[in-house]
């Protein structure tokens, strides 16, 4: 039955994304194919704006909400410092229960063996580890938190993977930001040795602080799939972040690869975000739809504005939350 749901959500999500390229300002026609909890700011600092932190039971009630509108979607949760959020594993749980696949975003910050097998008990599908470098400099100048915090929880997931044999996949993320470059090999190294899934470098937020090293970059993606997951779309934006650094987020359209100036920008119709404290939006650069006051659902019939500057930005985001996902996922990669 579950494997049935998740078909079906698949399909689901698939006509979403579809839909997000032809009907760009209408919320009444663009429905979000995913849902995103963000639990915390540390990359995105300012933009989880002003009011309550939303507790557990308003996390409850805003997942309920988006399957009783969208029928089970994939739920990621960004907790980039926050592996030890105290709302952590219920979210996870509750999501699991209403047949939704889970994604968990952190570095690592929090999980131990227990909290490692309390994820894996409550069911979460993925997890994506932001690990910047293997010694303690590099990982705090690329993520904030110590190396042993990001290696140890990636460790902790694979044991607790391997004693509760689960289907959990593990991939380990090196942001492509300050001084990646100098231990990025050694991290690919590392997660393949320690067993995690897969590897991926991954364009930050904004063209800021990126090491210039475009040879290096060609040469990971020479380490191809299934273990290596970087996408050449996303290396071949990233060579023009680096080109062109001017502190906003992703690159300009004009300068960026020919097949983003075909289109306008479609994370509308990709996904949903609410904030701790419960503003949601599709782009976190744009305006917030609103204040999450109910229902997700009647938040977003006033998101006509937001896609509207959504459509006329010229902005072309690299970063995997805002980058065009694949209208079909690519054949064996993890949904």
């Amino acid at each position: 039955m579950r494997k049935l749901e998740h078909a079906v959500a698949a399909v689901q999500a698939t006509a979403r994304r579809a839909a997000s390229r032809r009907v760009r300002t209408n919320a009444g026609q663009v429905q979000p194919a995913r849902l995103v909890i963000r639990l915390d700011d540390a990359d995105l600092p300012g933009v989880l704006g002003e009011g309550d932190v939303l507790q557990l039971g308003d996390w409850r009630k805003l997942i309920s909400g988006a399957v009783e509108w969208l029928g089970p979607v994939d739920v990621t949760v960004l907790a980039t410092h926050s592996g030890d959020h105290g709302s952590l594993a219920e979210i996870i749980r509750f999501a699991h229960r209403l047949e939704c696949r889970t994604l968990l975003v952190t570095d690592g910050t929090g999980i131990d063996l227990h909290r490692a097998e309390e994820l894996v008990d409550r069911g979460l599908d993925r997890v994506q580890v932001l690990v910047g470098g293997v010694s303690d400099e590099i990982q705090r100048s690329v993520v904030g938190n110590s190396a042993v915090e990001a290696t140890e929880a990636v460790r902790a997931l694979v044991e607790a993977r391997r004693d509760r044999e689960a289907d959990l996949d593990i991939e380990v993320v090196v942001p492509w930001r300050g001084r990646a470059d100098e231990e990025v090999r050694a991290v690919l190294g590392w997660a393949r040795q320690v067993g995690a899934n897969g590897f991926r470098v991954m364009p930050p937020w904004k063209a800021d602080q990126l090491p210039a090293d475009p040879e290096l970059l060609d040469a990971l993606l020479a380490d191809q799939r299934p273990f290596n997951r970087s996408e050449r779309a996303a290396i071949s934006e990233l060579h023009a972040m680096v080109a062109h650094q001017d502190g906003l987020p992703g690159l300009a359209r004009r300068s960026g690869p020919v097949r983003r100036r075909r289109f306008r920008c479609p994370v509308g119709g990709q996904r949903v975000e609410v904030t701790a404290l419960g503003q949601v939006c599709s782009c976190p650069f744009q305006p917030a739809i609103g204040t999450l006051d109910g229902r997700l659902e009647q938040v977003w019939a006033n998101a006509g504005r937001h896609l509207e500057a959504i459509s006329a930005c010229d902005r072309a985001c690299a970063h995997p939350e805002l980058a065009p996902a694949r209208v079909l996922p690519r054949a064996g990669a993890p949904r």
